[in-house]
Parts: structure tokens; C-alpha cells; sequence
């Protein structure tokens, strides 16, 4: 009964996630929905764990049109239905199946074909919520006809039975998904007031619960509208797409039995349900009062801006933290991050960690005191507090006093490739950074520890000295810039050392990424180079490499404690999205020219294939004068989510053109394609014991 219970539940899931029609796989769509996202709220259970809201406008809808055109033909439609035929079978599966066909093959024309297709309104708001266990998904209509259609055609094109029931006076069309084990799952349908509702009910549900998910009637306590749009002021949220998951009503639905969730999941699972112990009843007071201080994780997308072929897309998420000591603690924690990690443009990766050192132990003492001093009756909690007394945080103090000043640490990579003239066969563009009020303490430190500096004195006054005249192998300076001990190798990292002299320092983060995806690929694909002269494996470089400059882009992240809690803000640039190549199953119809990259980083063709419309295919490999075919391989292969599956194989194998063919035993192959160019792609084979990467080149 439980395995079957949650098959069924992971049939929800996928429904609510996108492929109940398929509106929201729209990458940048933004949930579309009706102007009326006030009214929507007002029929939001105020317990509910999870909730995302938003308003469309045609700018919107339309703006992604070019990234949309490349879902035609990519395999992921066949992949997703994989996916699903996966799950117990059911007439509702074959439903939602036509349903993710039907939506990639709309998708390719464009936003405001797809809402016409679906009868949405472009200027739209929608919600998605869940009611206790179950998902519900509310929509704007503009065109009901076109909507009702569309079911009706699905249902007939699939030959499933739509179900048709009166809740609150309103019709109701619903489809079975789940029928098994006492256990019967529907979708149901419900167009009222120009708003599509679709939600899963349970045939173990009274009719007020369906009333209630279905927005016939209000729950007892609604979520607070007020409250959705002061997150959109507070976190500098689009309208069009932002929300929450709630911790509390997470943990409330765990531990108290009387909760609509957990009747919810008693009422399906029955007997599999094991009942709350008296342990954990009493700890369901103790629990909520700690999750009560850190309540709901926020996320939302700040901006979404496109001209010509270029992104640019903001997007964040915050765990809220309410208790005032605990976050006043925290931000104590703060420290500082360097301006080039957000700034510089020649930046191929770099990191930054802040962290006020001098604050370590006395945070940590003080939270410590905190818990070992609350009152619990929850056993685990009383244990946990028990064993904390056993320790002193002020232990940490001897740690901490040895990076006394510290607030940061950094570095960035400019730069590297593979230079003959050097002594280490490389040439690096690099710096790293440590911050702290008195950095000429820690370069003393740093002469006790690190031999390269042991005798050397850092000069105060900003000079920096080179390190090849120790006896390194390259050009490596250490210098005492204002705040800062940086050590740099390159003129670009020279650069931001220089401007680091008059850099403020201030508490204003913890944690900072800086990416550039093009510029990474060809710094990790001369690392493979660099490596393989050692004598290692460079596939792994090579084909982390191949993924990085399938997409090129920008990434920065900023991270840390502020006055509403724990916030993390990410900024993504794509550029030259019509360029990026993505491979659909026709573009595969060819004869490609294939090698795999051996230890030492060269390129070995190792023959010709050649892929059928009709999904078989052929691979041969000549001889080394090119007289005769001496392996050949016949099978069939498919396309889908980016990987190219060959089964069905008949090969045969012989030694010369004089020698007679012998059959070989059939072996299914399989590979993930990167870094896609017009006529050239790369392939990774990995089958856990066995990884090797081809590159197929259009003949």
C-alpha cells in the first residue's frame, strides 16, 4: 500500500510541476495569469506550505519567444512521457501524455501562441498553491472555449472517459489518474469567473474539502494578500513571479495530527501511517518555537530583461529569520568582499568569503548560551542540550585569536595556459587576497608557516616583492595593499591589487561567486592540456569544459546576514542566445565523422556513423589504408533531453580486409551531448566503470 501511495503522490508532483498542460514549462513565462491576484489569495489556505503567485503581461510572454523556438524537435517531450509511462499505468497518464506533446508542439510558435492555444489571458495572474497534500494550480482565462476544447480533444484523441460531478453547484470534469489499492487520485477541471482551477481530489474527501480547493468557498483563515505584496517590496520582487515555502506550516503538518495535511495523508495511507509517539508530541511545541524564529524561505525573480539576443535575469531567495537575538548575532558574523569579484570584467572565476573573525567566538558563545539555556520537554532537544554543555565554545577563541583582525579572504583566476617557456610549463593570471586590520601581522604569521616567505619582510608602504627571486619557479608578488595581503601573479590581477590599496573595507557580506562561463571552458580545457603533459586523464577537464560553452554566460552571487535574515542574490547574463545550438533529433540525421579523446588529450577517429530518419543507423571503421571496412555496427537509435541511445546493435569485427568477419556480442551505448557548434558536437559516454568523450564532426 505505501509503495503504491507514493507513486501516486509523485504522479501529483509531476502534474503540479508542469505537466498538467505543460504552462508552466514555459522556461521564462512566468506563470501567465488573470489581473485579480488579490481575489486568488483570498482562496489560499493560510496553513499552505507552499504558494507562488504572479501577473503576466505581454511583454512577458513574448520575450522568450527565441529560446522557446528551440524546444521543437529536442527529445525532451519523449523524455518527460518516458518518465511518466514509468508510473503506474492509468487512462489519466495517457491524458497528461498528449497534453506534453501538445504543449511542445505549440511552444516553438511563441508566448502568445501558446496562450491562445490554452485560451489564457495574457494579462493574467495565477497561483499555485497546495491545499494539505494536494496541488492546485488557479488561472486566468480569456477564452474559455478554447480551453474546453482542447480538453475535450484530448480526451477523445487518447480514448479516456472524462468524469464529470457537481461540487458547490459547479460543474467539475476530472480525469482519473490513480486508481489503486483503495486509493483513487482525479484532475479535475473547473472554469468559474473567467478562472481556471485544476486540482487533485481524493475519492476519501467530503465535498467541503473539494469546495475549498476548487475556490467555491474560503478557507477559515486565508492566506494574506497584503502579505504577498510586501514581499515584493521588502525583497524587490517582479510581480510576475515570486513566493514562499513555509517552515512553520511544514512543521506544524509533521507534528500535529489534526492538521487538514496530515488527516490528508492519514485518510490515503491509512494503517501505513505510523501514529504520532507521545516523544513526539511533546516535542511539537519545542519544534515550532524554534522554527517560528526562522518561519518561511522567500524566492522571487527581481529582474527580467532581454535586448536583442541577450538576458540578463535577477533572481534571490531568503530564509527569514525573526528572532531578533539570533540575527542580531549573526550579523556580527559579516564580513568583507572585494569589489573586483562583482565588478571586474577580464574575471574568468573568483570567490570570496567574509567573515569577522574576532566575532567567531563571542557569536558562538552567545547562541550556545541561548539553546543551553532554553526551557525544552522534547527528550531530543534535552539530550542534544545535555552533550552542548559538555562543550566550550570559548575553545575557539585560541583559533580565532591566531587570524585576529580577519574579515576576508578571496581569489580570482584571470588567466592560464600552457607556456613552453616557463619553468612549470604554465603561465598563470591570478591574485588572493586576505583582509584584515593589521595585515602586516599576518604576513609575519604567514613567514613562520609558509616557506616561500620564511626571512622575507612585506613592506608596509605597498611594494611588492617578487617571489621568483626566492627561488619560485615564476613571477609571483606578495605585497601589503592598504587592508589587505594579496599575492598576484599576471597585469590584471596587478591591477586589482593596485586598487585594493584604497579599497574601503566594510561588513558587506559572507559569500560571493563571480563566473564566466566562456572564458572558464577555455581556462579548464588548458588545465586538461596542462595535465595530460603529466601524464594524467584530461576527459574530465575536456568535458567539463564542452558543458561550460554550451551556454555561455555570467554569474555573480552575493550571500550573507542582513536585517531580514539569511539572503542570497543571483545575477545571470546570457549572451548571443540565438547562437546557442541546440541539437534536436533532426539535426542528428546525418553522417558524422566521430573521435574520442585519448589520455594525452589527442583527437583518434575511430570511424564513421550515420543516423537514419528512420531511427536505425550504421557505424563502420576503415582500415589504415582505407580499403575495406573492418567494424561494422547496425542499430537503432533515439534522441531525447540532450543524449543520443543506441540499441538493437548487430556488429561485426574483423582484423584485415583478408580476414572473415566475426560477430560480436551486441552492447547498448549511450552518450550526453555538449557543447553543441553548427556542424560539431561533443558526446560523453559514461556508463560509471567506463567514461570516455567522442567528438562528432558533420561530414
Amino acid at each position: 500500500m505505501k509503495g503504491n501511495f507514493f507513486k501516486a503522490a509523485a504522479v501529483v508532483a509531476c502534474l503540479s510541476s508542469g505537466a498538467v498542460f505543460g504552462f508552466n514549462l514555459d522556461v521564462f513565462g512566468w506563470f501567465k495569469k488573470d489581473n485579480s491576484i488579490d481575489s486568488m489569495i483570498e482562496y489560499v489556505p493560510a496553513d499552505t506550505a507552499l504558494f507562488i503567485g504572479g501577473v503576466s503581461n505581454k511583454e512577458l510572454v513574448t520575450s522568450s519567444d527565441e529560446m522557446m523556438v528551440k524546444f521543437k524537435d529536442n527529445g525532451e517531450a519523449e523524455a518527460i512521457i518516458e518518465l511518466l509511462e514509468s508510473l503506474p499505468p492509468s487512462e489519466g497518464l495517457d491524458f497528461v501524455n498528449w497534453l506534453v506533446k501538445d504543449y511542445y508542439n505549440v511552444a516553438p510558435n511563441g508566448g502568445i501562441a501558446i496562450y491562445k492555444h490554452y485560451g489564457l489571458d495574457v494579462e493574467g495572474a495565477s497561483a499555485i498553491y497546495l491545499d494539505g497534500i494536494f496541488p492546485v494550480m488557479r488561472i486566468a482565462l480569456q477564452d474559455e472555449q478554447a480551453f474546453l476544447t482542447l480538453i475535450k480533444q484530448a480526451a477523445l484523441e487518447t480514448d479516456v472517459t472524462l468524469g464529470s460531478q457537481t461540487i458547490g453547484g459547479q460543474a467539475l470534469t476530472t480525469v482519473e489518474l490513480v486508481n489503486k489499492d483503495d486509493v483513487v487520485l482525479k484532475l479535475g477541471f473547473m472554469i468559474k469567473d473567467k478562472v481556471l482551477t485544476a486540482a487533485v481530489i481524493s475519492q476519501k474527501e467530503d465535498k467541503g474539502a473539494q469546495e475549498r480547493r476548487f475556490a467555491l468557498v474560503k478557507p477559515q483563515q486565508s492566506m494574506s494578500a497584503e502579505s504577498w505584496r510586501n514581499d515584493s517590496k521588502t525583497y524587490n520582487f517582479m510581480e510576475a513571479s515570486h513566493g514562499h515555502i513555509s517552515l512553520l506550516n511544514i512543521a506544524n503538518a509533521i507534528f500535529d495530527k489534526d492538521t487538514r495535511a496530515h488527516q490528508q495523508l492519514k485518510a490515503l495511507a491509512g494503517d501505513d501511517l505510523p501514529e504520532l509517539s507521545k516523544t513526539q508530541m511533546l516535542c511539537k511545541e519545542d519544534i515550532v518555537n524554534i522554527v517560528s524564529g526562522a518561519p518561511r524561505v522567500v524566492f522571487g525573480v527581481n529582474r527580467y530583461d532581454v535586448q536583442g539576443d541577450d538576458m540578463a535575469l535577477d533572481f534571490s531567495y531568503a530564509v527569514e529569520i525573526k528572532n531578533a537575538n539570533i540575527l542580531g548575532e549573526l550579523n556580527k558574523l559579516r564580513g568583507f568582499i572585494p569589489n573586483y569579484l562583482n565588478t571586474s570584467k577580464d574575471l574568468t572565476v573568483g570567490l570570496g568569503v567574509g567573515l569577522a573573525s574576532d566575532a567567531v567566538s563571542p557569536v558562538l558563545t552567545s547562541l550556545w548560551n541561548q539553546f543551553t539555556k532554553a526551557d525544552f520537554n522534547c527528550e531530543p532537544l534535552l539530550t542534544a542540550q545535555a552533550k552542548l554543555r559538555e562543550q566550550n565554545p570559548a575553545a575557539l577563541s585560541v583559533f580565532t585569536s591566531m587570524a585576529q583582525g580577519l574579515s576576508g579572504v578571496s581569489f580570482g583566476i584571470f588567466d592560464l595556459e600552457k607556456d613552453e617557456n616557463s619553468q612549470i610549463g604554465v603561465k598563470y593570471d591570478a591574485i588572493a587576497t586576505i583582509t584584515s586590520e593589521k595585515p602586516e601581522v599576518l604576513a609575519a604569521l604567514a613567514g613562520q608557516y609558509a616557506p616561500m616567505l620564511r626571512g622575507i619582510q612585506i613592506p608596509t608602504d605597498g611594494t611588492a616583492i617578487n617571489l621568483a627571486d626566492s627561488g619560485l619557479p615564476m613571477d609571483a608578488f606578495v605585497a601589503i595593499k592598504g587592508k589587505h595581503l594579496v599575492a598576484y601573479t599576471g597585469e590584471k590581477s596587478k591591477q586589482v591589487a593596485e586598487q585594493l590599496t584604497t579599497e574601503e573595507v566594510s561588513k558587506n557580506g559572507m559569500l560571493a561567486v563571480a563566473m564566466d562561463s566562456a572564458k572558464l571552458s577555455d581556462l579548464v580545457m588548458n588545465m586538461g592540456q596542462y595535465s595530460a603533459s603529466l601524464g594524467n586523464d584530461c576527459t574530465d577537464l575536456y568535458t567539463v569544459s564542452a558543458a561550460l560553452n554550451s551556454v555561455p554566460f555570467t554569474l555573480n552571487v552575493r550571500e550573507g546576514f542582513n536585517d531580514k535574515g539569511y539572503e542570497s542574490n543571483w545575477s545571470l547574463y546570457l549572451k548571443d542566445l540565438a547562437d546557442i545550438k541546440n541539437i534536436k533529433r533532426q539535426d542528428l540525421v546525418n553522417v558524422f565523422k566521430v573521435e574520442y579523446l585519448d589520455e594525452e588529450c589527442n583527437w583518434i577517429d575511430i570511424g564513421s556513423e550515420t543516423f537514419n530518419e528512420d531511427g536505425t543507423g550504421t557505424f563502420v571503421d576503415r582500415d589504415d589504408s582505407n580499403s575495406c571496412n573492418v567494424f561494422e555496427s547496425n542499430f537503432k537509435w533515439s534522441h531525447a533531453l540532450g543524449s543520443i541511445i543506441e540499441t538493437d546493435s548487430n556488429t561485426r569485427f574483423r582484423n584485415s580486409c583478408d580476414s572473415e568477419r566475426e560477430a560480436q556480442e551486441s552492447v547498448d551505448f549511450s552518450c550526453q551531448i555538449l557543447g553543441a557548434k553548427e556542424t560539431e558536437f561533443y558526446c560523453l559516454q559514461d556508463d560509471g566503470d567506463y567514461k570516455a568523450l567522442h567528438r562528432y564532426t558533420q561530414q
